[in-house]
């Protein structure tokens, strides 16, 4: 598995880091290991997930499974952020699908960024409902 997983006490993060050709199962391990981390479940830390140099490798036909994996855990993500910075096209675009069907079905606030800078400074800003 190619990712990386750090905390950010002072800014209450959850950095995730992944490259390569990324599988819908590599994903699932790493959702094992935050599922494992008090900051994450119980102490409100939000989510980085910087994608940038990979490419995911998972079709668009696959994105209703995804979000049954959310399902039983939505207790814990329901108004919880998570950024994605993305620079793959393809990832770009089916990660502005997902963000929909996310906020819809499961209440996980998820957006897109192309930098980091971005990416933290709206997983900063106040906790508003969708934004």
């Amino acid at each position: 598995m190619n990712y990386s997983i750090d905390l950010d006490h002072s800014q209450k993060l959850v950095k995730y880091r992944h490259t390569g050709n990324i599988k819908a199962p590599e994903i699932e391990q790493a959702w094992g290991d935050f599922l494992g981390m008090k900051e994450f479940t119980e102490m409100k830390y939000n989510l980085l997930s910087d994608y940038r140099n990979s490419k995911f490798d998972i079709p668009l036909d696959y994105m209703p499974q995804i979000v049954e994996f959310y399902r039983p855990i939505s207790h814990i993500v329901k108004s919880k952020r998570q950024a994605l910075i993305i620079d793959d096209n393809y990832s770009m675009a089916a990660s502005i699908l997902f963000v929909e069907k996310m906020f819809t079905e499961i209440g996980f606030i998820i957006q897109v960024f192309t930098t980091e800078e971005a990416a933290v400074k709206w997983l900063a800003g106040p906790q508003r409902e969708g934004i």
